[in-house]
């Protein structure tokens, strides 16, 4: 997808939402699991906070890269748009069962067991 953004090969973004985190977020509850007794058996979610849309995504890689990311589309796409563009393109049909679809995550459980700290990019 991000690669995708950078090519210009979209004309906007799909209303998709991730959860998203720092990747020195995502070491540091990997590693107190590894060593936490507490963690045994347990999985976690190592999210940033709420998911965020690719739009808002590609907004922030414009915001920081400025020029370098001239390529990265601005727009979202209607639901629609994409809908008649997985038609003539079968590798966008596997997206459109996830259009606007927000898939609300909790890291609660990751901070009150391995004590997890505020995030980089967003709240803990």
């Amino acid at each position: 997808m991000i690669t995708g953004l950078f090519s210009g090969a979209m004309p906007g973004a799909p209303r998709l939402y991730f959860a998203v985190v720092d990747v020195r977020d995502a070491a540091e509850p990997h590693l107190k699991a590894m060593t936490a007794p507490q963690a045994a058996g347990e999985r976690f979610i190592a999210a940033a906070g709420d998911a965020v849309s690719l739009h808002q995504i590609a907004l922030a890689i414009r915001d920081r890269l400025g020029d370098a990311a001239s390529a990265v589309p601005a727009a979202e796409l209607p639901d629609e748009t994409v809908r008649k563009a997985a038609e003539a393109n079968p590798a966008l049909k596997g997206m459109l069962p996830n259009l606007g679809t927000i898939r609300h995550v909790s890291n609660d459980k990751a901070r009150t067991v391995l004590g997890r700290h505020k995030s980089r990019i967003g709240p803990a």
